[in-house]
């Protein structure tokens, strides 16, 4: 009976904390990308958005409106048809946009796709842009880059890429984000423990952990609690491996029994870590779900791993500046296991009938330091060079804000690319090992059978 009733609460809470959080891109509340409810809005225009499920500008000189559909919080929305509207006005190009919660956008999304009625221009997740873009139902961007309507000059290569399906430029990332931990600096030099460094092992982590909690009775928070593959995949990259195969097929590491044994024994680490109460308990973490619960926003946890465009909210929630830095690597790793994740994706569907023009709003939502400044960091670090040393000298920006950028830039430049989209099947196989994960720090299984199991689960569910 015990056992029954540690599951059927985590696992509770933890869909709760998945449905406060919303969908699957990367930032936001707590750890995922916002999908809130609308609220209300400021402007005429988003009222008539929330009210009606859209909005539109005021048409100019007979122009066409360009349907623009996205999901979001209400800042998102407000901070989208602000730019859209400024857009209008420079260049005389309506707008229809199109915008709700994350949990409905796909479902208005399919049924728009059958009618051959998708939105001009869209936002797009890292989990179904492959789909969209094999399907034929966004375009190839290529063209557009080739004439100069959306000008690439100071994106990087490897953020480029990452907007690919089948070498096709289908997307463009929104903005990158990648995995830090940030740690309370009162809390360490209250313990006198050194600052952790960027080029931390993953037993330096446990044993600054641990000095920590024997010194102040403070725990640390358990690595990604509700996401663990953002770290497992970090300990991955430590050893040379994508998470993913090329093709989204397979697992590449799964039959490297040195890596299979180190990534046991890391969650094995996990869980001793728990058991000996240096780690904060899972059944009070797995119901975290905005950055509000977490204790690293209220002085009550040593470290967290964290998404970087959190960082700037729980220092805020804080009220003081946390300290930031790399994923530490296994012990037997070779490289660092960071990576830049894209946060979503702006396309360009197959049904808008002027992709021109469409193109010309991509681009100025990418390069166009006015709007960026509006726009900030809600969907991610901009590829931009030039937009990131814009924002990151702007008398605007606060402290918290500046960090994230100034971090971000520096994974980036030890990073080789951003990850591409992730393979068509992989949300039924991560979840696989969300569950397991969560089912070990509760003693319900064991490390081995864990990385066995989503081992036997991703090979069987990936190639579908």
């Amino acid at each position: 009976m015990k056992r029954k009733s540690k599951t059927v609460l985590w696992v509770t809470a933890l869909c709760a904390a998945l449905t406060a959080c919303g969908g699957n891109g990367s930032g936001g509340n707590g750890q995922k990308d916002s999908g809130a409810e609308t609220g209300q809005t400021t402007s005429a225009a988003a009222t008539e958005a929330q009210t009606q499920g859209q909005g539109a500008g005021a048409a100019q000189d007979g122009k066409d409106s360009i349907r623009i559909a996205w999901w979001g919080n209400q800042d998102r929305h407000n901070m989208t048809i602000e730019v859209l509207d400024q857009y209008t006005q420079e260049t005389g190009i309506p707008f229809s946009y199109e915008y709700t919660s994350w949990n409905s956008y796909f479902e208005n999304l399919a049924t728009q796709a059958v009618g051959s009625n998708l939105p001009d221009i869209i936002q797009m997740s890292t989990t179904d842009i492959i789909n969209y873009s094999r399907n034929g139902q966004v375009i190839d961007l290529q063209p557009y880059i080739d004439d100069g309507t959306i000008d690439t000059s100071y994106i990087d290569k490897g953020s480029l890429d990452g907007g690919k399906v089948d070498g096709k430029q289908t997307g463009f990332i929104t903005g990158v984000n990648t995995v830090a931990v940030a740690y309370n600096k009162e809390i360490f030099d209250e313990a006198k423990v050194e600052y952790p460094s960027d080029d931390w092992t993953w037993s330096e982590y446990l044993d600054t952990a641990k000095a920590v909690y024997d010194a102040t009775g403070i725990q640390a928070e358990i690595p990604f609690l509700n996401e663990p593959r953002w770290v497992i995949e970090a300990m991955i990259r430590s050893y040379g491996y994508d998470f993913f195969s090329e093709d989204g097929n397979s697992l590449p590491w799964a039959e490297d029994e040195k890596v299979v044994s180190a990534l046991t024994g890391m969650i094995k680490d996990v869980y001793d870590g728990v058991k000996e109460g240096y780690l904060v308990d899972p059944e009070v973490q797995v119901a975290w779900s905005t950055p509000e619960d977490f204790y690293i926003s209220k002085g009550k946890s040593s470290m967290s791993y964290t998404l970087s465009n959190a960082y700037a909210s729980y220092s805020s929630l804080l009220g003081k500046e946390l300290g930031m830095v790399m994923i530490p690597k296994l012990d037997g790793g070779s490289q660092t296991g960071m990576y830049l994740n894209s946060n979503m994706y702006w396309c360009i569907s197959a049904n808008c009938k002027d992709p021109g023009a469409a193109a010309g709003v991509l681009n100025y939502l990418i390069n166009d330091e006015a709007a960026n400044q509006v726009l900030g960091a809600d969907r991610g670090i901009s590829l931009s060079s030039k937009i990131r040393e814009a924002l990151s000298s702007s008398a605007d920006m606060n402290v918290y804000s500046k960090n994230t950028m100034d971090y971000v830039g520096k994974v980036s430049q030890v990073v080789g690319a951003t990850n591409p989209a992730d393979p068509v099947n992989s949300a039924e196989a991560i979840s696989t090992l969300k569950t397991n994960y969560t089912t070990v720090m509760y003693g319900e299984m064991t490390p081995e059978d864990c990385v066995a199991d989503f081992i036997a689960q991703a090979g069987a569910i990936l190639p579908r």
